[in-house]
């Protein structure tokens, strides 16, 4: 029993220190998120040299929001919100997006606190896809007067001024404040495409192209603000092939009529002539 206790302890000691290396080695950025309210909300990001964790969730790395707050930020993954993201290799490409979860309009601040592990100093920016801006926040805080709203594909923790390049390649990446009521999906039990949103950019513009043929036609065009709820059929021409039908029956059935009234008048016409006539 005391030999498999030496040969026990000297392991369990091992794994510890490797453990203990493990975390020493990670590096890590910390970001605050001030809120209206004057509440500071503590974020992690945590790169592991030796890709041990991944952009996606990892057992043990990442710390879901424990929390719900009137007014935060997290880090997003998926659909869920961390306080805690652990990544793999540091990499200036990198960019990690925040979602922001406001109740209340007010301003709000985004300040880099701390850099641990890194041999140099890395530059970390908060990219703001609305306005297309970039803050060091090495150097000054991220300070903004923001409306209640939800954000998800707005602001980004990035590595370099070059993140937009495939930020805003995702067509999905842009203004949550835009997008956030606006859903498009298909039926295909009745060929139609529903389009129901609502935007506050006056220079917003929506178009449906058929891309079936050689060169692609705008077949749907909305432009400015709107608010649109409706169904946009497969075939642009049923709501003719309807209409024009019911629009030859009434005429038919008025030429008729009309036809009918001036038989009547004639008929009229002639019984009175008899009658003076005799």
């Amino acid at each position: 029993m005391r030999t498999i206790s030496k040969l026990l302890c000297p392991l369990f000691l091992l794994l510890c220190l490797s453990f203990s290396q493990a975390q020493s080695e990670v590096q890590r950025v910390r970001i605050d998120f001030e809120n209206p309210d004057g509440y500071t909300r503590h974020l992690l990001l945590g790169f592991t040299p030796d890709d041990s964790a991944t952009d996606g969730v990892d057992y043990g790395y990442d710390a879901l929001n424990p929390d719900s707050f009137a007014n935060d930020c997290n880090w997003m993954i998926g659909d869920d919100r961390y306080v805690i993201q652990g990544v793999g290799e540091f990499n200036t490409s990198k960019y990690y997006p925040l979602g922001m979860f406001l109740d209340n309009t007010g301003d709000i601040s985004i300040s880099l606190t701390e850099l641990e592990n890194f041999e140099n100093e890395i530059e970390v920016y908060l990219y703001d896809v609305e306005y297309e801006t970039y803050t060091l926040l090495n150097e000054a805080n991220f300070d903004k007067n923001v409306l209640a709203n939800e954000y998800l594909n707005r602001f980004y923790i990035t590595f370099s001024t070059t993140a937009h390049l495939d930020i805003n390649n995702n067509p999905l990446s842009i203004g949550d404040d835009e997008l956030s009521d606006l859903k498009i999906w298909h039926s295909n039990s009745r060929e139609t495409l529903h389009i129901n949103g609502i935007t506050n950019s006056t220079d917003a513009i929506l178009s449906l192209y058929n891309i079936e043929l050689v060169s692609p036609k705008v077949i749907f065009c909305v432009t400015g603000s709107f608010f649109l709820t409706s169904i946009i059929t497969h075939n642009i021409f049923c709501f003719l092939l309807i209409f024009f039908p019911c629009l030859i029956l009434f005429s038919f059935l008025c030429c008729c009529l009309l036809i009918f009234f001036l038989f009547l008048f004639n008929l009229s016409h002639q019984l009175k002539l008899h009658l003076l006539l005799s």
